[in-house]
């Protein structure tokens, strides 16, 4: 089985080329398997690209747990940097993800995405209860990510306090969890305990995105944001309405490969 190896800003995955449906998107079992680290390949997700009738290719996206997520930001601007210089879709094109169309743009290896618009933002949920720590609230940016913003981010111990979150009963579905340092008027520093890998990753793109709209909801700052992550810069921008969010940033097609023995796809 052929494959790609990209990464977009700290973030890695394992895309397939799917066109032809060889996966149907169950293998579950397969996409945990060739996620894990030292042992496989290792990624923080898998993506398949397929035809799709209303945007130029379709998107679908798989945590390193197996399970489907309905946006990854990086992984989103991961494929449609392959898609485009492989002469799949133009520089400026549209995927489909779950059903809802978005818009890219490619230049050079630079991706810029058009995010889907936030929803369901709340700004105090009273539920974070560490000293020197402020609750930033929730935010739904295709995916839920809380934030909570911090004096020193160098000194938080994300895992611990990530998966403690990510838990809390007052997400039924689960979370991401942010945590964010406010450096300056225009620039954060973020780091992500991501939902569906179940750890800290480098970087996450939906996590930058609503950490910077939170920022400016809750300390005044205005767009673009440069939002520092552990795996590289990105760039936030919107509109005057928190709409027509847009992501920026790098990504790279690292290697391609195949896969010998791929074990059990059930």
């Amino acid at each position: 089985m052929k494959f790609v190896k990209l990464s977009a800003a700290g973030n890695d995955f394992i895309l397939f080329d799917n066109r032809k449906e060889t996966l149907t998107g169950k293998e579950k079992n397969f996409f945990r398997q060739i996620c894990q680290r030292r042992r496989a390949v290792g990624a923080d997700g898998v993506i398949l690209l397929e035809e799709s009738s209303i945007a130029d290719f379709k998107y679908r996206h798989f945590n390193s747990d197996g399970s489907p997520a309905e946006m990854c930001g990086n992984g989103a601007r991961a494929v449609c940097l392959y898609a485009a210089s492989k002469d799949i879709v133009p520089s400026h094109h549209t995927f489909e993800i779950m059903g809802v169309v978005h818009q890219a743009w490619v230049s050079g290896k630079e991706i810029k995405l058009r995010m889907p618009s936030p929803t369901k933002i709340e700004t105090s949920l009273s539920i974070v209860a560490e000293e020197g720590m402020e609750e930033g609230g929730f935010i739904v940016l295709g995916v839920p990510h809380l934030v909570i913003f911090v004096n020193k981010l160098a000194d938080v111990d994300v895992s611990h306090l990530g998966r403690k979150y990510w838990a809390h009963p007052r997400f039924t579905s689960r979370t991401n969890v942010n945590f964010v340092q406010v450096c300056k008027s225009s620039t954060i520093h973020v780091r992500t305990y991501e939902r569906g890998v179940e750890e800290e990753t480098f970087s996450c793109g939906t996590g930058a995105a609503s950490s910077a709209i939170l920022s400016h909801i809750a300390k005044g700052l205005n767009p673009p944001v440069k939002v520092q992550t552990q795996g590289g810069v990105l760039r936030v921008n919107w509109d005057d309405f928190r709409q027509a969010v847009c992501l920026s940033g790098g990504a790279k097609i690292v290697y391609e490969g195949e896969l010998i023995t791929p074990g059990s796809q059930s």
